[in-house]
Protein backbone atom coordinates (compact mmCIF):
# COMPACT_ATOMS: atom_id res chain seq x y z
CA UNK A 1 0.00 0.00 0.00
CA UNK A 2 1.25 3.50 -0.75
CA UNK A 3 2.24 5.97 1.95
CA UNK A 4 1.30 9.69 1.89
CA UNK A 5 4.49 10.76 0.08
CA UNK A 6 4.18 7.98 -2.45
CA UNK A 7 0.53 8.84 -3.03
CA UNK A 8 1.36 12.43 -3.97
CA UNK A 9 4.09 11.25 -6.32
CA UNK A 10 1.81 8.71 -7.95
CA UNK A 11 -0.86 11.35 -8.54
CA UNK A 12 1.71 13.38 -10.48
CA UNK A 13 2.54 10.26 -12.53
CA UNK A 14 -0.94 10.35 -14.08
CA UNK A 15 -0.29 12.99 -16.73
CA UNK A 16 -2.68 15.84 -17.48
CA UNK A 17 -3.21 14.44 -20.96
CA UNK A 18 -4.23 11.04 -19.59
CA UNK A 19 -6.59 12.69 -17.12
CA UNK A 20 -8.28 14.37 -20.05
CA UNK A 21 -8.48 11.10 -21.97
CA UNK A 22 -10.12 9.52 -18.94
CA UNK A 23 -13.03 11.94 -19.30
CA UNK A 24 -14.04 9.59 -22.12
CA UNK A 25 -14.18 6.55 -19.85
CA UNK A 26 -17.27 5.38 -18.02
CA UNK A 27 -17.35 6.08 -14.25
CA UNK A 28 -16.41 2.46 -13.45
CA UNK A 29 -13.60 2.43 -16.01
CA UNK A 30 -12.24 5.70 -14.68
CA UNK A 31 -12.37 4.53 -11.05
CA UNK A 32 -10.66 1.21 -11.75
CA UNK A 33 -8.01 2.85 -13.96
CA UNK A 34 -7.05 5.42 -11.31
CA UNK A 35 -7.09 2.99 -8.39
CA UNK A 36 -4.94 0.48 -10.24
CA UNK A 37 -2.61 2.65 -12.36
CA UNK A 38 -2.14 5.67 -10.09
CA UNK A 39 -2.49 4.14 -6.63
CA UNK A 40 -1.49 0.52 -7.33
CA UNK A 41 -4.43 -1.06 -5.54
CA UNK A 42 -4.80 -4.80 -6.09
CA UNK A 43 -7.85 -5.99 -8.00
CA UNK A 44 -9.18 -7.64 -4.82
CA UNK A 45 -9.09 -4.26 -3.06
CA UNK A 46 -10.66 -2.47 -6.01
CA UNK A 47 -13.44 -5.05 -6.10
CA UNK A 48 -14.21 -4.40 -2.42
CA UNK A 49 -14.19 -0.61 -2.87
CA UNK A 50 -16.46 -0.63 -5.92
CA UNK A 51 -18.58 -3.62 -4.87
CA UNK A 52 -17.76 -5.65 -7.98
CA UNK A 53 -16.01 -8.97 -8.52
CA UNK A 54 -12.25 -9.25 -8.90
CA UNK A 55 -12.73 -10.62 -12.42
CA UNK A 56 -14.92 -7.65 -13.31
CA UNK A 57 -12.21 -5.28 -12.06
CA UNK A 58 -9.66 -6.96 -14.33
CA UNK A 59 -11.99 -6.79 -17.32
CA UNK A 60 -12.85 -3.14 -16.69
CA UNK A 61 -9.15 -2.22 -16.43
CA UNK A 62 -8.40 -4.01 -19.69
CA UNK A 63 -11.21 -2.15 -21.43
CA UNK A 64 -10.14 1.21 -19.96
CA UNK A 65 -6.54 0.70 -21.09
CA UNK A 66 -7.72 -0.05 -24.60
CA UNK A 67 -9.76 3.16 -24.70
CA UNK A 68 -6.86 5.28 -23.41
CA UNK A 69 -4.32 3.64 -25.74
CA UNK A 70 -6.58 4.09 -28.76
CA UNK A 71 -7.13 7.77 -27.97
CA UNK A 72 -3.39 8.37 -27.49
CA UNK A 73 -2.33 6.57 -30.65
CA UNK A 74 -1.51 9.48 -32.95
CA UNK A 75 1.65 10.69 -34.70
CA UNK A 76 3.36 13.91 -33.66
CA UNK A 77 2.45 16.80 -35.96
CA UNK A 78 4.96 19.05 -37.69
CA UNK A 79 5.24 22.79 -37.10
CA UNK A 80 3.75 23.87 -40.44
CA UNK A 81 0.70 21.62 -40.09
CA UNK A 82 0.26 22.68 -36.45
CA UNK A 83 0.28 26.35 -37.39
CA UNK A 84 -2.31 25.78 -40.11
CA UNK A 85 -4.60 23.94 -37.68
CA UNK A 86 -4.22 26.62 -35.00
CA UNK A 87 -4.87 29.42 -37.53
CA UNK A 88 -8.11 27.77 -38.64
CA UNK A 89 -9.10 27.08 -35.04
CA UNK A 90 -8.48 30.69 -33.99
CA UNK A 91 -10.33 32.06 -37.02
CA UNK A 92 -13.36 29.98 -36.03
CA UNK A 93 -13.02 30.91 -32.34
CA UNK A 94 -13.02 34.63 -33.11
CA UNK A 95 -15.59 34.55 -35.90
CA UNK A 96 -18.52 35.10 -33.54
CA UNK A 97 -20.23 32.06 -35.05
CA UNK A 98 -20.46 28.96 -32.85
CA UNK A 99 -21.17 26.76 -35.86
CA UNK A 100 -17.72 27.59 -37.29
CA UNK A 101 -16.10 25.96 -34.28
CA UNK A 102 -18.59 23.09 -34.17
CA UNK A 103 -17.55 22.28 -37.74
CA UNK A 104 -13.95 21.76 -36.59
CA UNK A 105 -14.82 19.69 -33.50
CA UNK A 106 -15.86 16.07 -33.19
CA UNK A 107 -19.32 15.60 -31.72
CA UNK A 108 -17.82 14.01 -28.57
CA UNK A 109 -15.13 16.68 -28.14
CA UNK A 110 -14.08 17.64 -24.61
CA UNK A 111 -12.39 20.71 -23.11
CA UNK A 112 -10.70 20.86 -19.71
CA UNK A 113 -8.32 23.24 -17.95
CA UNK A 114 -5.85 23.46 -15.08
CA UNK A 115 -5.41 26.80 -13.31
CA UNK A 116 -3.85 25.38 -10.17
CA UNK A 117 -6.25 27.43 -8.06
CA UNK A 118 -4.35 30.57 -9.05
CA UNK A 119 -5.95 31.31 -12.42
CA UNK A 120 -9.66 30.84 -13.20
CA UNK A 121 -10.04 27.51 -15.01
CA UNK A 122 -12.80 24.93 -15.09
CA UNK A 123 -11.44 21.49 -14.20
CA UNK A 124 -14.69 19.66 -14.96
CA UNK A 125 -14.74 18.93 -18.65
CA UNK A 126 -17.05 20.58 -21.13
CA UNK A 127 -18.46 17.73 -23.19
CA UNK A 128 -19.83 17.78 -26.72
CA UNK A 129 -19.05 20.00 -29.71
CA UNK A 130 -21.59 22.72 -28.89
CA UNK A 131 -20.54 23.07 -25.23
CA UNK A 132 -16.85 23.13 -26.18
CA UNK A 133 -17.46 25.65 -28.97
CA UNK A 134 -19.28 28.04 -26.62
CA UNK A 135 -16.50 27.70 -24.04
CA UNK A 136 -13.74 28.34 -26.59
CA UNK A 137 -15.57 31.33 -28.07
CA UNK A 138 -15.75 32.83 -24.60
CA UNK A 139 -12.07 32.21 -23.97
CA UNK A 140 -11.01 34.17 -27.04
CA UNK A 141 -13.39 37.08 -26.54
CA UNK A 142 -11.17 39.99 -25.41
CA UNK A 143 -12.19 41.82 -22.23
CA UNK A 144 -10.51 44.21 -19.82
CA UNK A 145 -11.09 41.71 -17.01
CA UNK A 146 -9.05 39.05 -18.82
CA UNK A 147 -6.25 41.51 -19.51
CA UNK A 148 -6.18 42.40 -15.82
CA UNK A 149 -5.97 38.73 -14.80
CA UNK A 150 -2.98 37.97 -17.04
CA UNK A 151 -1.27 41.33 -16.59
CA UNK A 152 -1.63 42.89 -20.02
CA UNK A 153 -2.85 42.37 -23.61
CA UNK A 154 -2.34 38.68 -24.52
CA UNK A 155 -0.56 37.74 -27.74
CA UNK A 156 -1.73 34.49 -29.31
CA UNK A 157 0.70 32.23 -31.18
CA UNK A 158 0.65 28.86 -32.90
CA UNK A 159 3.09 26.29 -31.52
CA UNK A 160 3.44 22.58 -30.82
CA UNK A 161 3.37 21.06 -27.34
CA UNK A 162 3.60 17.36 -26.53
CA UNK A 163 3.50 16.67 -30.26
CA UNK A 164 0.15 18.43 -30.68
CA UNK A 165 -0.90 21.74 -32.25
CA UNK A 166 -1.06 24.31 -29.47
CA UNK A 167 -2.46 27.78 -28.96
CA UNK A 168 0.04 29.70 -26.81
CA UNK A 169 -0.98 32.83 -24.90
CA UNK A 170 1.94 35.14 -24.08
CA UNK A 171 2.03 38.38 -22.07
CA UNK A 172 5.26 40.39 -22.12
CA UNK A 173 7.31 37.32 -22.96
CA UNK A 174 5.67 35.16 -20.29
CA UNK A 175 3.61 32.11 -21.28
CA UNK A 176 0.32 32.42 -19.37
CA UNK A 177 -1.61 29.60 -21.03
CA UNK A 178 -1.19 26.74 -23.49
CA UNK A 179 -4.17 25.07 -25.14
CA UNK A 180 -3.23 21.76 -26.76
CA UNK A 181 -5.52 20.54 -29.54
CA UNK A 182 -5.88 16.80 -29.92
CA UNK A 183 -6.60 16.26 -33.60
CA UNK A 184 -7.96 13.17 -35.35
CA UNK A 185 -9.08 12.57 -38.92
CA UNK A 186 -12.60 13.52 -37.78
CA UNK A 187 -11.59 16.86 -36.25
CA UNK A 188 -10.44 18.37 -32.96
CA UNK A 189 -11.44 15.91 -30.26
CA UNK A 190 -9.97 17.57 -27.15
CA UNK A 191 -8.85 21.02 -25.99
CA UNK A 192 -6.58 20.90 -22.93
CA UNK A 193 -5.65 24.23 -21.37
CA UNK A 194 -2.73 24.58 -18.95
CA UNK A 195 -2.86 27.93 -17.15
CA UNK A 196 -1.28 26.99 -13.81
CA UNK A 197 1.64 29.46 -13.41
CA UNK A 198 3.65 26.89 -11.44
CA UNK A 199 3.56 24.52 -14.41
CA UNK A 200 4.36 27.13 -17.07
CA UNK A 201 7.75 28.36 -15.87
CA UNK A 202 9.60 25.81 -18.01
CA UNK A 203 7.37 26.63 -20.99
CA UNK A 204 8.32 30.31 -20.64
CA UNK A 205 12.03 29.39 -20.67
CA UNK A 206 11.51 27.26 -23.79
CA UNK A 207 9.48 30.00 -25.40
CA UNK A 208 12.25 32.56 -24.87
CA UNK A 209 14.70 30.33 -26.72
CA UNK A 210 12.28 29.35 -29.53
CA UNK A 211 11.72 30.83 -32.97
CA UNK A 212 8.00 31.52 -32.63
CA UNK A 213 7.45 34.21 -35.27
CA UNK A 214 4.75 36.87 -35.08
CA UNK A 215 1.52 36.51 -33.07
CA UNK A 216 -1.58 35.41 -34.93
CA UNK A 217 -3.77 37.56 -32.73
CA UNK A 218 -3.46 40.25 -30.05
CA UNK A 219 -6.42 40.41 -27.65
Amino acid sequence: MLGPADTAEQREAVSYAVLTLMERLSPNERAVYVLREAFEYRHREIAEILDITEAASQQILHRAKQHVAHAKARPDIDKVAAERIVEEFLAAATSGQTNELVRLLTMDAVAVGDGGGKVPARTKAFEGAIAVAKFVRGMFKPTEAKRAIVGGPPQIYAWTANGEPAVVVVVEGRVVAIMCLEVTAEGVTACRTQANPDKLERATDQWAAADHGEPLLVM
